[in-house]
């Protein structure tokens, strides 16, 4: 990038003319002077905009070289991946979308930038973030500072759109989060189009700029903010970073967090996202700087849409199996209080054998050169694991004959860290929980193939799908693996589970849903609520959590990690698209329209109750 002053960007950005037009406008709508206006938006571009520079960048370096060694035992970075990104950083501007798990995230890929020679991004960064002492250094390292939302100030949105473009324009990588906010749950949250429709309009107006998408997998052993996570998932409220937070830091410094690992997908130039989402629709693409007006809006949404999608699809793929995850995934599908350590590795090896077929990367440590599960590495997980208090090992055996187990608190942590993996068995599972739900009944594969897809309707809001596949080229490729794996077979024209170990593993799989299908039961039974009157959304899902902790101790509920905050919320989502569920009046849900009364609730109850077992 051009070096240019923070002051010289902000007066290059008040003398643009579209700045200076919703300047003029606003005056006229307050009835203030342009100059007071022109004031206001110049104190706005200060508070916004970065102030990186090489001094900062030098200083955070070796601080941070010094945090990542106390706290992590290693930084694993795609020196591939990497590089081509530096290739693609050749012919433009990167926009770099990484995963978005801890505050960590806003630190390590600068960083890894800086120490490969590339120049760090400016980063998307919430307000909330700006605060003394650390909103400046961040400032210095490339951060700038947005709110979270732009509700009713349509002269600070024309800054942020100028701003964005300004970067582009002058060649600055940029770093923003397709999430939104942090994943409390583990998995990637669906994402969210603002900035990235900002970034499409800027590309569009700018048709000589070539500009390329970066999807970027930051991965944890543990994260940092881990208790703080669960307490807001069993119900708590979101805390506002503030100094006490930073003020916890020497804490954090004393403990271990494992290894931390950077991955990047394949770059996804925007030129040809343009021409594919254009061609899909039967489109030409248009040349010149007029193509955004020659764009309809329909297209364009569907173009932003496109880019998210396989962004996050993209970041999936190459999100690295760590060895807490592979424990962590094997401990919760296992149905039994606790598990051996032997019987731990050779699930391990069972679920790595899986997870090879469905072509995901692993981190060095757990596989041999034969692709066999290292006992070590296991253990060194379960250590880990330990260390943060979310597996007990009972007594005083050790080796093969040590048992393990999860405190029954602390299964919502541990699921943080198998829903880093999950999306890997989505398809498999569902197929799994339709003929687990089946009754040893074999169906039909009309009838599977039907059920499944109603499953990913109702599941649409946890998962993330396939952008570059059709329901059912996704379900025809997943049972195909599955039958080839002789996990499943077909008899008679219909398909169930397979005999032996292999057909063992579909009950397996079905058990990774369960927790979903417990939750939405939850939802549904808390709907009933609703029947009375309509209710705000926050007092309903408090006190669906209390219901659910009342089934949970009698039994009705089994897994204490059904019971999350954050997916009662995404399951309210769900029966909302099913209307069992709807807006009322201000903030109030009320019960649906698909609700005739008691009786038709419990029958949705009864539809999901066996699910994934």
């Amino acid at each position: 990038p051009k070096s240019k002053t923070p002051g010289r960007i902000r007066d290059e950005l008040l003398r643009s003319p579209r700045v200076r037009r919703h300047i003029e406008a606003q005056a006229r709508a307050t009835g203030q002077g342009i100059v007071k206006v022109e004031k206001e938006a110049r104190a706005e571009l200060k508070r916004m905009c970065s102030t990186q520079n090489p001094y900062t960048l030098a200083f955070m370096h070796r601080m941070l070289n010094n945090v990542w060694n106390r706290i992590y035992d290693g930084l694993d970075v795609d020196q591939e991946g990497l590089e081509k990104a530096r290739e693609a950083a050749r012919g433009g501007a990167l926009i770099l979308l990484p995963s978005h798990k801890s505050h960590i995230d806003y630190l390590v890929l600068s960083d890894v930038m800086y120490e490969n020679a590339m120049s760090p991004p400016l980063i998307a960064a919430g307000d909330n973030l700006n605060f003394w002492p650390i909103g400046g250094p961040l400032r210095g390292a490339g951060a700038f500072f947005i709110r979270r939302s732009f509700r009713g100030k349509k002269l600070y949105a024309v800054l942020v759109d100028a701003y964005l473009r300004k970067l582009l324009v002058e060649g600055f990588n940029i770093e923003f989060f397709l999430e939104g906010g942090r994943s409390r749950t583990g998995k990637l949250l669906s994402p969210k189009f603002g900035l990235l429709s900002m970034v499409v309009d800027a590309c569009l107006m700018l048709p000589g700029k070539k500009v390329t998408f970066v999807p970027v997998s930051i991965g944890y052993e543990r994260v940092i903010e881990e208790r703080s996570y669960v307490d807001e998932q069993s119900g708590g409220e979101k805390t506002k970073e503030n100094i006490g937070g930073l003020l916890k830091t020497p804490k954090v410094l004393s403990s271990r967090y494992g290894r931390l690992y950077l991955q990047f997908g394949d770059p996804l130039s925007f030129d040809d996202a343009l021409r594919e989402t254009l061609e899909d629709r039967g489109r030409e693409v248009p040349t010149g700087a007029d193509r955004k007006k020659s764009i309809d809006a329909a297209t364009r949404r569907a173009l932003v849409q496109s880019i998210a999608h396989r962004v996050v699809y993209r970041i999936n793929r190459v999100t690295v199996v760590t060895p807490a995850a592979l424990v962590a995934t094997v401990v919760l599908a296992h149905e039994r209080r606790g598990i051996s350590l032997t019987d731990l590795v050779t699930n391990a090896q069972t679920m790595s054998d899986t997870l090879g077929r469905l072509g995901a990367r692993f981190a060095g440590p757990i596989l041999d050169s034969e692709g066999v599960v290292r006992k070590e590495t296991i253990e060194a997980a379960t250590r880990l694991l330990m260390d943060g208090k979310l597996m007990t090992r009972h007594g005083d055996a050790e080796g093969d004959d040590a048992i393990y187990s999860v405190p029954e608190e602390r299964r919502i942590a541990v699921e943080f860290y198998k829903n880093n993996i999950l999306h890997f068995f989505v398809p498999s599972a569902m197929i799994a929980a339709t003929l687990v739900n089946g009754a040893g009944e074999p169906l039909s594969e009309a009838v599977a193939r039907e059920r499944v897809r109603q499953l990913s309707r109702l599941f649409k809001y946890e998962f993330m799908y396939r952008a570059d596949a059709t329901f059912d080229d996704i379900f025809d490729d997943a049972l195909r693996q599955m039958l080839e794996a002789g996990e499943v077979e077909r008899v008679a024209g219909r398909i169930q589970p397979a005999d032996g170990d292999a057909g063992a593993r579909v009950a397996t799989y079905a058990m990774m849903l369960r927790t979903y299908f417990e939750t939405y039961r939850l939802a549904v039974r808390g709907a009933g609520a609703l029947l009375d009157e309509p209710m705000a959304r926050k007092d309903w899902v408090k006190r669906t959590l209390v219901l659910g902790n009342r089934l949970y101790q009698t039994g009705e509920l089994e897994l204490r990690e059904s019971l999350s905050k954050m997916r009662l919320e995404t399951a309210l989502k769900g029966l909302k698209d099913l209307d069992v569920i709807r807006n009322a009046d201000g903030n109030e849900i009320a019960i649906g329209r698909a609700i005739d009364g008691p009786a038709t609730l419990e029958e949705l109850e009864a539809q999901l109750r066996t699910g994934g077992r």
